[in-house]
């Protein structure tokens, strides 16, 4: 990972918020239909361990977890949220250096390889950690085929061009999604299967508070590091976000958010 990316990768303190809401069923639907009790699973890039939790519970205690992330901080805030899982493990760990081979018979990323400059590196080293025969799962975006109605206002589409620059100068893909059936098949993985998961949310479901205003919280946390990359002024990134918040609550009646899950199997020794 180049030092830009890293740097623009990293999750400010504001950006909790947005973990912390999801969970495995809502989340990462593909992941929890193939998961069974006793399996093995790595979750890489876990985040504050929201996600990882439910993994811990789905696979029972029969089963084995480990979280891992890059940020000491998140990682913190996800052992003290665990503590009642003994079978849930996590640790501090660069993803382009993770410390397995052969260990795990399913290793996942949720919306994390789209931060990252070699993606196609870092899905090696999860095929790496996996057992032979094991599964590698990617869940992740395409950030260009994102869909409002009706169209936010100018001062966040303003934000969202200079957003989408942010990441791509970094070298981060804002396409990554559609690239994944590739990068796993140059890894060597078999038996490919693409889901679409998008994030579809409409004006009338319970949540759809908390999902249509995602990109003011991204506004909030993520904006501040464009601010202090020169991508954004503090008044185009406030104005950005308090009129996409008014946007949400008065005028926004749908979004969706173009999410797939890539999977394939580790080839056993023949």
């Amino acid at each position: 990972m180049n030092h830009i990316s890293r740097d623009r990768a990293s999750m400010p303190e504001g950006t909790s918020v947005i973990l912390n809401q999801r969970t495995l069923e809502t989340s990462n639907r593909r992941l929890a239909e193939l998961l069974q009790p006793g399996m093995s699973v790595l979750d890489v890039g876990c985040g504050s361990g929201a996600i990882t939790r439910g993994i811990a519970e789905q696979v029972g205690f029969e089963g084995t977890v480990t979280g891992i992330d890059v940020s000491e901080r998140l990682i913190n805030e996800a052992i003290e949220s665990s503590k009642h899982l003994d079978h849930l493990d996590f640790y501090v760990a660069d993803i382009y250096g993770l410390p397995y081979q052969n260990t795990y018979d399913v290793v996942t990323a949720a919306r994390v390889l789209q931060w990252l400059s070699e993606p196609m590196k870092a899905l090696d080293q999860m095929v790496d950690a996996a057992k032979q025969g094991g599964m590698v799962l990617v869940l992740d975006y395409n950030h260009e085929k994102i869909e409002w109605s009706p169209e936010p206002p100018e001062a966040f589409s303003f934000f969202y061009k200079a957003f989408l620059k942010w990441r791509q100068d970094s070298g981060m893909s804002n396409e990554l999604a559609d690239s994944l059936i590739s990068c796993f098949k140059r890894a060597g993985l078999q038996d490919l299967r693409e889901s679409e998961q998008h994030e579809h949310t409409v004006r009338g479901d319970l949540d759809f508070d908390s999902r249509i205003t995602i990109w003011a919280d991204v506004a909030a946390s993520r904006g501040k590091q464009m601010v202090s990359d020169g991508y954004v002024t503090e008044q185009e990134r406030m104005d950005a976000e308090n009129s996409y918040r008014t946007w949400a609550e008065q005028e926004a009646t749908e979004m969706k958010m173009y999410l797939l899950a890539i999977e394939g199997t580790k080839p056993s020794e023949t």
